[in-house]
């Protein structure tokens, strides 16, 4: 086995960790931490698929790496894309309005660099 496939499953099982870790941390909303798990268990059967298939030797004669590569790259993306995109359609999240946005601004910061100074605000 080439230097190339021992990196791309060490790609797909730190995709399945990722969505593993991502799972655990989003356990609270059912439907994102089943995708997640899905998405980390699609990753390391791709993993242990390869591994497994070099260890038979099994003859795949229209495969090249940059067939591999390409297909690899497309599925690490599927993996990462469509459980984030079912995280923000599923509505799991909780709505903020309007009102709710403008009340925080996420840019306002309030800087007191020394209280002895005075008056000293930056946004």
């Amino acid at each position: 086995m080439t230097p190339f496939w021992y990196a791309i499953v060490a790609l797909a099982c730190l995709a399945g960790l990722i969505n593993f870790a991502l799972a655990a941390a989003r356990r609270k909303r059912a439907t994102t931490a089943l995708v997640r798990v899905v998405a980390g268990i699609i990753s390391i059967a791709l993993a242990g698929g390869i591994l497994f298939g070099k260890a038979i030797a099994i003859a795949h004669p229209y495969i090249s790496k940059e067939n591999v590569f390409i297909g690899f790259g497309i599925f690490v993306a599927i993996v990462f894309f469509v459980p984030s995109y079912i995280e923000r359609a599923s509505g799991d999240q909780p709505k903020v309005s309007m009102q709710e946005r403008a009340a925080r601004p996420v840019n306002a910061t309030v800087r007191l660099r020394d209280a002895r100074a005075g008056d000293e605000w930056m946004n």
